[in-house]
C-alpha cells in the first residue's frame, strides 16, 4: 500500500477505536467519577485526528497525496500514526473482535457531513457490546480504570507529537482550516496561526509607552530585573528588560520623523509579545487541547524612557510560579551555571534530568517558535531565565544554597524562559545586516552572522545559537569562561575571533568532553546545532529534522 493509503488506513482506524472506547465506558458504573473526564480527554484526541485528517488528507488539498511531500516526511507522518494506533492495539484487536473497528473502512466513507451519524452509529454498537465484554474476563480487563488512564496519558502524548508536527506541515493550509474548521479551536493550533498572522504586522498608531511609575526592588542587576509597577490605583510585581538605544538615536541632529523611526523595532516588538499568547501550562479551557509550548514570559507592554536613554519591557511572571512574590532578583542560566557552593566553592551543578530539562524547555520553545513562522535572533545564556514548576529560582537559592540545599529545591521541575528577543521577527522579511563587533554576544552567532553578517537571518542561525547554549548546559560553564583566553587575545588585537576556528572548536568540546559530561546522546544532539547537519530543503524539513535530532534527544533524556 502506498504512504497514502496507508496514513489513511491507521487514521481511520485509530479514529474508530477511539469512538469504540467512547461507548464502551459510557455505561461502566466503576467511571462514573471518571467518566467525564475520560470522554473528554477521548474527544480532544478526536478533534486533533479529525482537523489532521482535514488538513492533510483531504483529496484536493491533503498534503499526504503522493508527490507531495518528501518520502521521509510522508514516513515520519505514517510512522507517528503507527505509535498511536500501537498505543491502542489491543482496543483495536477487541474492536474488530465485535465488529466495531474494521479495517476495510475507507476515508471517503467518513465524509464532513456523514461524521456526527458515523460516530453516533458507533457509540450505540458499542454500548450494545459492552455486556457480552462483560462475559469476556480477558476483554473486559482492558476497560479497568488504572489501565485505561495509563493508555490514556501514552495516547494524548502522541497527540500532542502529532500536533506539534501540524504546525510545521503547512502554514498555508493550516491558515485555510483554522479559519473554516469547527475543530481548530480544540485543535489546540488556534494561537499558533494567530502568531503567524500577526509576524508581519507593526503596531498600531494607538499603540502608546504604558503609564505609570516603575519601582525596581532592592538590590536588584542584570539585564533582568525585578519591579513594582503601579499604575492608577493597582501595583504588581513584573519582570523589567532594558534595552539601551540604539547609537543612531543618541544623535542630536534627528527629526521627529527619524525619532520615531529608531524607535518603531522595540515598539512594534513590544505590541507584538502582547498580542501573541504563549503557554507553559496545560490548555485553558476544558475544551481544548494546550498549544504547543513556548516557554517565553508574556509581555505587558513598554514605557519608554527618554530621559535615560532607554526603552523598558514589562512582563508577568510566568504562570509556574504559584503564590507570594519574588523576594530577590531574577536569576539568568548564566549566573546560575557560574554560581559556586559558597562553602565547599565548587560549581552547583543541577541534578542531569534538570540540565536535560532546561535544554529541552529552550529546544521545545526555539521549535514552536519557528512553527510560528518566528525568528528569535538573539539566544545566549544571558537572555535565558529560569524558574522551577512552583517558586522561581531567585539569586538568594543560587548565592546561599549548599549542595545539599540546592537538591532539595532541585526536586522540583527547573523550567527555562527565553528572553531578550531581538527585533527581527518575520522569516520573510529582511534583516539588519548592520555590523556588530562586540566579542562575546558574537561567539553565540551562527559564522554567518558574527561581526559584519554575510547572510539574512534564518532559523538556522537561532539553532547554532540554542547549540552554544547546549554546549554551556552541558559543560556547566559559560563561554565567558570556556572562552575567557580568546577573550582576552580579542580584545587586545581589536578583532573578532575566526568564525569557523570557534565553530570547530566547539564541536570539538561537544564530542570529547560533554559526551563524557552529560552523555552521546545530548553531545549529538549539540554537534547538530552546530554543524546544521538537518535535511535544509525547506523549512518544513528543517524543522522536523530538528524534531528528530535535537527535541526528541533531549525529552527522552528529561526523566533519566
Amino acid at each position: 500500500m502506498d504512504i497514502y493509503g496507508t496514513a489513511v488506513t491507521v487514521i481511520t482506524q485509530v479514529y474508530q477505536v477511539t469512538v469504540f472506547i467512547q461507548g464502551v465506558i459510557s455505561d461502566i458504573k466503576s467511571f462514573d467519577e471518571d467518566r467525564a473526564e475520560i470522554r473528554l480527554k477521548l474527544q480532544l484526541q478526536l478533534s486533533t485526528l479529525y482537523f489532521f485528517r482535514e488538513s492533510f488528507f483531504n483529496p484536493e488539498q491533503g498534503l499526504m497525496l503522493p508527490g507531495k511531500l518528501p518520502t521521509w516526511v510522508a514516513n515520519t507522518v505514517t510512522g507517528l500514526l503507527e505509535q498511536m494506533r500501537a498505543v491502542l492495539a489491543d482496543y483495536e484487536r477487541v474492536g474488530t473482535k465485535y465488529g466495531l473497528v474494521d479495517s476495510e473502512v475507507k476515508m471517503d466513507d467518513y465524509k464532513p457531513d456523514q461524521v456526527e451519524n458515523t460516530k453516533r452509529s458507533l457509540l450505540e454498537r458499542a454500548k450494545n457490546k459492552a455486556q457480552s465484554l462483560k462475559l469476556k474476563g480477558i476483554d473486559w480487563s482492558l476497560f479497568d480504570k488504572k489501565k485505561l488512564n495509563k493508555i490514556l496519558e501514552s495516547y494524548t502524548e502522541w497527540t500532542k507529537s502529532l500536533q506539534n508536527l501540524m504546525q510545521h506541515m503547512s502554514q498555508e493550509s493550516l491558515a485555510h482550516f483554522i479559519r473554516d474548521s469547527a475543530g481548530a479551536k480544540s485543535s489546540g493550533l488556534e494561537p499558533v496561526w494567530k502568531r503567524q498572522t500577526l509576524v508581519d504586522a507593526k503596531a498600531p498608531d494607538d499603540f502608546h509607552s504604558l503609564e505609570g511609575k516603575i519601582v525596581e526592588d532592592k538590590g536588584t542587576s542584570g539585564d533582568f530585573r525585578l519591579g513594582q509597577w503601579s499604575h492608577k490605583d493597582t501595583t504588581m510585581q513584573v519582570v523589567v528588560e532594558y534595552h539601551g538605544y540604539d547609537s543612531m538615536l543618541l544623535r542630536d541632529d534627528l527629526d521627529p520623523e527619524e525619532i520615531e523611526e529608531y524607535k518603531a523595532p522595540l515598539r512594534n516588538l513590544a505590541w507584538l509579545l502582547q498580542n501573541s499568547t504563549f503557554s507553559d501550562t496545560e490548555a485553558s479551557t476544558e475544551e481544548t487541547l494546550s498549544q504547543p509550548k513556548i516557554y517565553a514570559l508574556e509581555c505587558l507592554g513598554f514605557i519608554d524612557q527618554p530621559e535615560n536613554e532607554r526603552s523598558v519591557l514589562l512582563y508577568k511572571l510566568p504562570s509556574v510560579h504559584k503564590g507570594g512574590e519574588v523576594d530577590s532578583k531574577l536569576v539568568s542560566l548564566h549566573d546560575f551555571i557560574n554560581a559556586v557552593d559558597p562553602k565547599t566553592k565548587r560549581p552547583l551543578k543541577p541534578s542531569l534530568n534538570d540540565r536535560f530539562n532546561i535544554a529541552h524547555c529552550l529546544a521545545l520553545t526555539v521549535l514552536n517558535v519557528h512553527g510560528s513562522r518566528w525568528v528569535h535572533k538573539n539566544i545566549w545564556s544571558k537572555g535565558v531565565l529560569l524558574f522551577n514548576n512552583a517558586d522561581s529560582v531567585t539569586a538568594s537559592d543560587v548565592e546561599h544554597a549548599t549542595d545539599r540545599d540546592y537538591s532539595q529545591k532541585a526536586r522540583r521541575r527547573m523550567l527555562a524562559y527565553l528572553g531578550d528577543w531581538g527585533f527581527a521577527r518575520s522569516l520573510q522579511q529582511g534583516t539588519d545586516m548592520r555590523s556588530d563587533f562586540e566579542i562575546e554576544p558574537n561567539l553565540y552567532r551562527h559564522p554567518e552572522r558574527q561581526g559584519r553578517p554575510t547572510r539574512q537571518f534564518a532559523r538556522i542561525h537561532d539553532i547554532y545559537a540554542l547549540g552554544v547554549v547546549l554546549l554551556e548546559i552541558g559543560s556547566w560553564m559559560t563561554i565567558s569562561k570556556l572562552m575567557a583566553g580568546t577573550i582576552r587575545d580579542s580584545e587586545k588585537s581589536g578583532r573578532l575571533p575566526k568564525a569557523k576556528r570557534v565553530r570547530e572548536q566547539f564541536v570539538s568540546w561537544a564530542t570529547h568532553q560533554i559526551s563524557k559530561e552529560i552523555g552521546e546522546s545530548y553531545a549529538k544532539a549539540v554537534v547538530a546545532c552546530l554543524e546544521g547537519s538537518f535535511r535544509n530543503g525547506s523549512d518544513m524539513e528543517l524543522s522536523l529534522d530538528f524534531s528528530e535530532k535535537v527535541v526528541n534527544v533531549l525529552a527522552r533524556g528529561v526523566n533519566i
